[in-house]
């Protein structure tokens, strides 16, 4: 398993799944950002809309070498 991917929280699923991977990044002014993760079928979907950012698509592409 690639090192991007890591058991969490799949915010569109609402549940803890086994592999999830960081498909934002959440900045804000006045404290720490954050992370959200999606499970790989999210990710993938999120991956695919225009406006995803690269590294997600490039993240993607990663995990799915053999």
């Amino acid at each position: 398993m690639s090192e991007l991917v890591s058991a969490g929280y799949c915010l569109p699923c609402g549940q803890w799944c086994a592999e999830t991977v960081v498909v934002a990044l959440v900045h804000v002014n006045s404290g720490p950002g954050r992370a959200v993760a999606a499970c790989l079928p999210h990710a993938r979907q999120y991956a695919a809309y225009p406006l995803a950012p690269q590294w997600l698509r490039d993240d993607l592409a990663e995990v799915d070498q053999p």
